[in-house]
């Protein structure tokens, strides 16, 4: 197995010690994305509302598969973690989803979660794409 890091160099840089994926290549290339916040490229997060944060971390998804040799039509998995009550957004997210997704959609995962290690995070998704 060979592990390659990938981060986009026009996303925002990692805070912590993780890398935005992994691609793991034998056969097909496996990208495991860590989960991605709403920042925008310059690492300020994107304003106080779940929806802007979505639309930039879906953003952020989308430049990570790119930088590991993908599209959005690799992914395979989505775990979607939000802060704030979902039914309260869930066709506002819904409609942010659908601009990344069309047709062949991930398997997915939604969790509502108390909180994120940054405070002022609202949305984060980590994904699973599979390239070959």
């Amino acid at each position: 197995m060979v592990k390659e890091h990938i981060n986009a160099e026009d996303a925002y840089a990692p805070a912590w010690h993780f890398n935005q994926a992994v691609k793991v290549t034998e056969g097909t290339s496996m990208i495991f994305l860590s989960a991605l916040a709403g920042h925008q490229p310059d690492g300020t997060l994107a304003e106080s509302d779940v929806v802007a944060q979505a639309e930039a971390a879906f953003e952020n998804m989308a430049k990570v598969v790119r930088a590991a040799g993908g599209t959005l039509a690799d992914v395979v998995k989505t775990t979607v973690y939000v802060r704030e009550d979902f039914l309260e957004h869930r066709d506002a997210l819904r409609a942010v989803r659908s601009r990344y997704f069309t047709g062949d959609y991930p398997a997915s995962t939604l969790v509502q979660v108390v909180g994120f290690a940054n405070p002022d995070y609202l949305f984060q998704i980590e994904a699973i794409a599979v390239i070959g």
